[in-house]
């Protein structure tokens, strides 16, 4: 349309889509109109050349979770300063070894599989790292029940998902826990996921004592794991509960509580993974993972010691004989600790290194301070 303003990122993104990668032009320069031959056609030689201000223009940062990792792959591997999201893999230097180690680094990231074939149909960054946002979100048939971080450690720590179902939220704690081999589960639906996510940790490590962890609504499965595998024999190490109220009585969530559930974790899991389509794909599964945990009370008590970090403003609601707390819950013994953070910053950044030392301690069995 004359006067209107061209947007080279979405030009390249739409070529992007519909040609392979490497009939996207590298720059794009704007003319007024395409010059012709006498004849009618376009005249090549008469076109301007590519100014070094486009080729500029054309470097489109990463973003997303996904872009970001995929750069930084990108980098190490092929020696760049910086990799842009229009950048083609092999035009910077890959080669058929080097898509094969970075295909090993993505499943050790993110615990997917991405086909050899399809990113040679999307060597541009923007295509591989939306190629993985795919699988991760299992709008694929390839998608991993788990995602494991610090792969090379030896101590194992089984990570349930909270509210949102994805393990990629507790990508920070394993950053600040290198010393173990964190096995964050995804999502599982159905009311036989305790079993399952059993099944998984057996399968994952079929012998010795294995520690349990979950925040929000993962502390609740991980009691609840935890308690399957005792009745199947298996020793658990210890059961460390992320500010995760116990429900002793059956209830069903009505719809204002739905409502403030469903806003408060859109927010929050976006935060988290960086992500609006995981984002989305994970929103129709968290109600259902409300009611599940509204019909699977935490009755019993456990062989293992239960430990509770608390977000640092309701310590008080933990305390013994208040409705909600862990106590009773374990036969050998029960702490709660107070955390730092709100219960949605536990998280983040700005407190995750001081929590993570505080769940670091109670898996060392150390006086937490």
């Amino acid at each position: 349309e004359p006067g209107a303003e061209v947007s080279r990122a979405a030009l390249r993104r739409a070529l992007a889509d519909a040609l392979p990668s490497y009939l996207v032009p590298a720059h794009l320069t704007e003319v007024g109109a395409l010059p012709l031959t006498a004849h009618g056609k376009v005249d090549v030689r008469a076109l301007p050349a590519p100014r070094a201000e486009d080729a500029q223009a054309a470097y489109e940062a990463p973003v997303t979770l996904y872009e970001v990792s995929m750069a930084k792959h990108w980098e190490t591997l092929l020696g760049l300063e910086r990799a842009g999201l229009a950048d083609d893999f092999f035009a910077s230097g890959g080669s058929s070894i080097k898509l094969i180690e970075l295909l090993h680094h993505l499943r050790t990231e993110f615990g997917v599989g991405v086909p050899v074939s399809r990113l040679y149909q999307v060597t541009t960054l923007h295509g591989m790292a939306a190629a993985v946002e795919e699988r991760v979100t299992g709008t694929t048939a390839d998608e991993v029940p788990h995602l494991t971080f610090n792969p090379e450690a030896e101590r194992p720590l089984f990570c349930f998902p909270p509210a949102g179902g994805h393990g990629l939220v507790y990508r920070g704690l394993a950053a600040s826990l290198p010393a173990h081999r964190l096995i964050a589960f995804n999502y599982l639906p159905g009311d036989d996921k305790v079993s399952r996510y059993a099944d998984l940790v057996a399968a994952t490590v079929p012998e010795g004592p294995v520690p349990l962890l979950g925040y929000s609504l993962g502390g609740n499965l991980a009691f609840e794991v935890a308690r399957e595998l005792e009745a199947r024999g298996r020793e658990i190490a210890h059961v460390v509960v992320l500010d995760s109220r116990r429900t002793l009585e059956a209830y069903e969530p009505g719809p204002e509580v739905l409502k403030a559930f469903e806003a408060e974790l859109g927010h929050h899991l976006h935060q988290h993974t960086g992500s609006e389509i995981v984002t989305a794909a994970v929103m129709e599964h968290a109600a259902e993972y409300l009611r599940f945990c509204g019909r699977t009370p935490n009755t019993g008590t456990l062989a293992a010691p239960v430990s509770v970090l608390t977000d640092e403003d309701k310590a008080d609601l933990y305390e013994e004989g208040v409705p909600g707390s862990w106590h009773g819950s374990s036969a050998v013994g029960h702490r709660v600790l107070c955390g730092f953070g709100t219960h949605a910053e536990m998280l983040d950044a700005e407190h995750l290194p001081r929590n993570a030392e505080l769940v670091r301690r109670l898996l060392d069995g150390e006086a937490a301070a």
